[in-house]
């Protein structure tokens, strides 16, 4: 038995560098098509504002690689985003507060409401998809009544602005990415070289050989609710800086594009499995469809669909790989 485990270690090792191996192919190929079709696509411009693009979706989808990882999903990633703008921008335009104390507590709001989500889940044992399915219809509902429906702008100047959504480091790096990357960082290490990242991938792989084991899954979880709605609050605040307005619509549909990229990223939709380099380039992806098919001139209502087919062109060419290294 004992000779056993440092294989599987090894074979799990390989599966998921073959994963993220397959991720980066694909958003190499599909970077050549578009840099054949418009030049444009392969500048150092357009490369940092695929960045600045992908920033916002890509926080909040590597917080939801772990809580996939973990075996739950987060249907409200949307409306706690739009709660903590709301928030904010209240405190702010109608009250007063400072600009930093405000975005303080509307961070702090996204925290309560992760955490609220967290205990719904591990207090009643309700599938996730629809316990933060009835949540984000409640947030939601929150950030439209505490709003009144209204979008929220600022006109007034503060380094808050600078800092998460208009400087450019160095003169060319949008700040976004400053915080893209610290994020991704913070994720990585937490996921992947921490003791509580090896319970999150226990808690989704075999909750109970888990549990047997000593391992309180339900607090790895509710942990991890409490992280996604962290990168909601904090992609919010960085949307808030950038756009110096807030609306209690912002942020509809984000938290099944962040499943998506981490799909495409490797994540398994079981749980269990998982990488945050391969949710942050299956984001990147993502961004680049996009990108490219505007560069090309493509109609608006067709995009989509092309997203679509190339989110899914992804994903096969991924578990192929996968699937090939794996018998090797």
């Amino acid at each position: 038995m004992d000779t056993l485990k440092p294989a599987k270690k090894k074979n799990s090792f390989r599966t998921s560098v073959s994963r993220d191996l397959g991720v980066i192919i694909a958003a190499v190929l599909i970077a050549i098509f578009f840099t054949i079709t418009s030049p444009v696509f392969l500048t150092a411009y357009n490369f940092f504002n695929l960045l600045r693009q992908t920033a916002q979706l890509g926080i909040i989808a590597m917080a939801m690689t772990m809580l996939i990882v973990s075996g739950e999903f987060d249907l409200s990633v949307g409306a706690i985003y739009a709660v903590t703008g709301v928030v904010a921008g209240i405190l702010i335009k109608n009250l007063g507060v400072d600009i930093w104390i405000a975005a303080l507590i509307g961070f702090l709001a996204a925290l309560v409401l992760g955490f609220i989500n967290g205990t719904l889940i591990s207090a009643t044992g309700i599938n996730s998809f629809i316990g933060t399915l009835s949540t984000m219809m409640i947030f939601r509902g929150i950030a439209m009544v505490l709003s009144q429906g209204q979008p929220i702008s600022f006109l007034q100047d503060s380094f808050f602005f600078d800092a998460f959504g208009r400087a450019e480091l160095f003169g060319t790096i949008p700040v976004q990415v400053f915080w893209l990357i610290a994020w991704g960082g913070l994720a990585f290490y937490v996921l992947h070289r921490t003791a509580f990242g090896v319970k999150v991938f226990a808690s989704g792989d075999n909750r109970l050989a888990a549990e047997l084991s000593g391992i309180k899954t339900m607090r790895i979880k509710r942990i991890c609710f409490m992280l996604t709605a962290a990168a909601a609050g904090l992609s919010s605040l960085i949307s808030l800086a950038f756009l110096k307005t807030v609306t209690p619509t912002q942020g509809s549909g984000i938290e099944l594009e962040a499943i998506a990229a981490g799909v495409i990223g490797g994540t398994s939709m079981s749980g269990g499995v998982g990488s945050i380099l391969g949710t942050f380039i299956g984001t990147f992806i993502m961004a680049e469809v996009r990108t490219g098919l505007v560069l090309m001139g493509t109609d608006a209502y067709v995009q989509d669909a092309f997203v679509g087919l190339v989110i899914a062109l992804a994903v096969i060419i991924n578990v192929r790989i996968s699937s090939s290294k794996g018998r090797s």
